[in-house]
């Protein structure tokens, strides 16, 4: 299946997407997908995040033995316990990068002989979902983008395949588990809104193929199972981070204590500033 042109070009520059239209005009830097939806509470990733720390913590305090007991030292542990999650987080988006590019080189023909051994459990899963899959991959790492919503982003592959009715979208995970629609709505939902922008095309199905990052490595493909439900939960998601470019909380008008602040040093450029904090 040959896909047509699309409507105008996107740029990716560091995952800021631009829109070259055809007259000349560009639209951008733009918001991506996966930042969008940033908005939406993932409560799972707090309860990780602790996990990280405390098991940091404890395996520093292990390791040094009395050496621990010190004030400065003690306070350093703790400093690098409340990075423990974000450093665990690079590791996971590292190995997603390069199962990735494994993973499109497959799809086109470059394989290489060998692979990282963190990579051999994903690659051969990998070999056969392929296998058993009828998709006709059409193009891979394709940054896509809508001039009606502003947000860019680059999906893992488009594909046709006739068993599901025709275009749809398809998307790599290296995660441990699923987390409500985050997967979707990416997937199927911003990606799926782009593309039919950008080409003009219907976008019948997206599925999820997960890779787990640690044994014993289950992988599994799984649909989204409404295209439509997927597209609009994005567009919430959207809508909600639109509203909050807009500052809502004004001065105050009432302090209790302390200096009145002026309400004058309280805004900027005619906008409201928001209070820190919450």
């Amino acid at each position: 299946m040959k896909l047509s042109e699309p409507r105008y070009q996107v740029a990716d520059d560091k995952h800021k997407y631009t829109i070259h239209m055809p007259d000349g005009q560009t639209i951008g830097p733009l918001k991506s997908v996966t930042a969008i939806l940033d908005i939406r509470a993932k409560p799972a990733l707090i309860g990780w995040a602790a996990r990280e720390a405390s098991s940091f913590f404890k395996a520093e305090l292990l390791r040094l033995g009395q050496r621990a007991l010190d004030t400065a030292t003690l306070e350093q542990i703790a400093k690098d316990a409340a990075g423990a999650h974000r450093r665990k987080a690079k590791d996971a988006a590292d190995l997603g990068t390069a199962c990735h590019g494994a993973f499109d080189a497959i799809v086109k023909g470059r394989e290489p002989e060998d692979y990282p051994k963190e990579l051999e459990e994903p690659v051969s899963a990998f070999k056969t979902y392929r296998l058993q899959s009828d998709i006709e991959v059409v193009a891979t790492e394709l940054a896509v983008a809508s001039a009606k919503y502003r947000a860019g982003g680059r999906l893992d592959f488009l594909g046709w395949s006739e068993s599901r009715g025709g275009w749809g979208i398809g998307d790599y995970k290296t995660a441990s588990g699923w987390y409500g629609n985050d997967f979707a709505y990416q997937a199927g939902g911003g990606y799926g809104l782009m593309v039919e922008e950008m080409y003009g095309i219907e976008i019948k199905w997206a599925e999820i193929v997960r890779f787990s990052k640690k044994p014993p490595y289950e992988s599994e493909a799984r649909p989204v199972l409404d295209v439509r439900a997927a597209m609009d939960g994005f567009l919430e998601a959207l809508a909600m981070v639109r509203r909050d470019e807009t500052p809502l909380i004004g001065p105050p008008t009432f302090q209790s204590a302390g200096k009145p602040e002026n309400p004058k040093a309280a805004t900027k450029k005619g906008k409201a500033v928001l209070p820190m904090g919450f």
